[in-house]
């Protein structure tokens, strides 16, 4: 026998090539480098969605870790810098779901939440078009909740009437003249 054959069912066990299909080169590298340094290697080009799915595909938890924690330092950069990342958070989302990133999914579902009423003005249409399951967790957590929302537009009601009650009632006290001297001349 020479060399060491390996007999299977598989297409691969024949061939000197293994074909998978839609994956983009960069993030295959990223795994390659992965298994021989147990690091992410930082690549300006990665697509952090592509490398988890990819991660997720071969089994690899640890790298699955390491590139949301790359996603949520890119986001977070993008943020600092001024970058609009509300709708990129909003895509990320149930893609993270999926593909079992579940931290980059929490920080997603964080980042929704508290920001959510300029998120749903800015993505009303895909706010609406995320999972029951997200929506619930979206109309629990959010920010400033429902209920607080409704007591300041009492509030701001209330403080609206009282100031034009205010202010008539300044009109009315204006227009009367009190007099406290007489207008005859005094008598000596």
């Amino acid at each position: 026998m020479d060399g060491c054959h390996v007999r299977g069912s598989f297409v691969e066990s024949a061939n000197s090539e293994v074909y998978l299909p839609n994956i983009n080169k960069m993030s295959m590298q990223a795994v390659l480098d992965y298994l021989y340094t147990k690091q992410l290697s930082p690549n300006l080009d990665l697509d952090p969605l592509e490398l988890i799915a990819l991660a997720n595909r071969f089994c690899l938890p640890h790298l699955v870790a390491l590139a949301e924690q790359h996603a949520v330092q890119e986001l977070t950069k993008a943020a600092m810098s001024g970058v609009g990342i509300d709708g990129e958070v909003l895509s990320y989302l149930e893609l993270a779901q999926f593909h079992n990133a579940h931290q980059l999914a929490a920080w997603c579902l964080h980042h929704i939440c508290t920001n959510y009423n300029s998120v749903c003005s800015k993505f009303r249409k895909e706010i609406k078009s995320k999972s029951a399951d997200n929506q619930e967790y979206f109309e629990r957590h959010r920010w400033p909740p429902v209920w607080y929302l409704k007591e300041e537009d009492h509030y701001q009601r209330v403080k609206r009437e009282r100031e034009k009650e205010d202010i008539a009632l300044n009109k009315h006290h204006s227009r009367r003249k009190w007099c406290f001297w007489n207008s005859s001349p005094a008598v000596a």
